[in-house]
């Protein structure tokens, strides 16, 4: 066998290969863009390199057939902040093979460790916990937009080399008609009535206030979690700028206190299964076709990518109010079905939130963590969910 680090345009195309041999017979499987891919690994767009450093490879067997895959990476400002240092590997990807699967686990330990990890985990991402986390063990259909999908064959390739299970990761699907829209427009009537409480949709002209409010409630929200990474304005900007020819700026929302950014919505219409027919490439002339593909559709099924909510107004209605607006008529009607964002199974607050709104676990996702030197502790959160 045969490993090349990924360096060059043909690197890069053989990288994302690997998965089109790996699910050349599932047809459930959706190609990740490759423009979203490689931008985990471009320092011009992914900040965690200022801090941070990461590689991929690609795997080749004895007759130079593609055969796998795998990225490792290590964020050393996080480091600072955890009792051992932490590596990790992602994008994994391998035929139904154990010596090549085991061969790409430890050509990603050998690397962290030599940049200090004693710990690793796996599959993440190099950043942003929101997307291409998890190894998926429940719910093996059609993944949503930079959602990781993996054959079930993968979980004995992380179990059997020593990976432990540590984190759950919790997708909830609702039927929109199904949620208590009336009890929490009840609850929503009554504390309008007693508080000066405005909901505002996303106005791209406003773009700068919007993102400052949001960055406010996001970055009071978030702070007490030990992966916590303040989010800036510009950062939220970017990002929507970028969705912009997707967004519906109906499902992008801050409610408002007297006045004060208290909660927010961010859901977007799941354009996946509109980029099957890309197969990973969205190439220049490929882009009016995918837009023309999403005007012509009249319901779209939703996925949340971020609520939040300021812990002075936990308890106070703020998240029956953003959920109020977010399922309004023409929201319910337009999203017949919705994903809310994917939590933590020990994160009991939100999981009690949605345990409300008619929503159930519908796909399950298993990050890994496996020791690297001897007698370092792994303290799996709580797991919630049978898998």
């Amino acid at each position: 066998m045969k490993f090349t680090e990924v360096r060059s345009k043909q690197d890069w195309k053989d990288f994302h290969q690997v998965p089109h041999v790996v699910y050349k017979d599932d047809a459930n499987w959706i190609a990740p863009l490759q423009g979203d891919v490689e931008g985990v690994f471009d320092p011009k767009i992914n900040d965690t390199f200022l801090n941070g450093e990461a590689v991929c490879w690609v795997l080749r067997d004895d007759a130079g057939q593609l055969v796998g895959r795998v990225a490792a990476f290590i964020d050393h400002a996080r480091n600072k902040m955890q009792d051992h240092p932490i590596g990790g590997l992602g994008f994994f990807e391998c035929i139904n093979d154990e010596e090549f699967a085991f061969a790409l686990f430890e050509k990603a330990k050998a690397w962290v460790e030599a940049r200090g990890a004693t710990v690793l985990d796996g599959p993440v991402n190099f950043g942003e916990r929101d997307k291409f986390w998890g190894l998926l063990v429940k719910g093996f259909y059609p993944p949503l937009f930079q959602e990781n999908y993996q054959p079930k064959y993968y979980r004995q390739f992380f179990e059997d080399w020593g990976f432990i299970p540590f984190e759950q990761i919790l997708s909830f699907r609702g039927d929109s008609d199904q949620i208590p829209v009336e009890r929490l427009g009840n609850v929503v009537k009554r504390l309008k009535q007693r508080n000066n409480i405005e909901t505002r949709n996303l106005d791209y002209s406003q773009l700068k206030k919007y993102t400052e409010d949001f960055c406010e409630v996001y970055n009071a929200a978030f702070s007490k979690y030990g992966h916590f990474k303040p989010l800036e304005p510009g950062q939220v900007q970017k990002i929507l700028l970028e969705a912009k020819p997707i967004a519906d700026t109906q499902t992008l929302a801050i409610t408002y206190f007297d006045g004060k950014p208290v909660a927010f919505c961010a859901v977007l219409p799941d354009i996946n299964e509109l980029l099957r027919f890309a197969k990973g490439k969205l190439s220049w002339w490929k882009i009016p076709i995918l837009l023309i593909k999403k005007a012509m559709r009249k319901q779209f099924v939703a996925k949340g990518i971020g609520f939040g909510v300021h812990p002075d107004y936990q308890h106070k209605g703020a998240y029956a109010v953003i959920i109020e607006h977010l399922t309004n008529p023409r929201n319910v009607q337009r999203y017949p079905v919705m994903y809310l964002t994917t939590v933590r199974a020990h994160n009991h607050d939100a999981v009690s939130v949605y345990d409300k709104l008619n929503v159930k676990v519908d796909r399950v996702h298993v990050a890994y963590r496996k020791p690297l030197k001897d007698g370092i502790p792994v303290e799996p959160f709580e797991f919630t969910e049978p898998y």
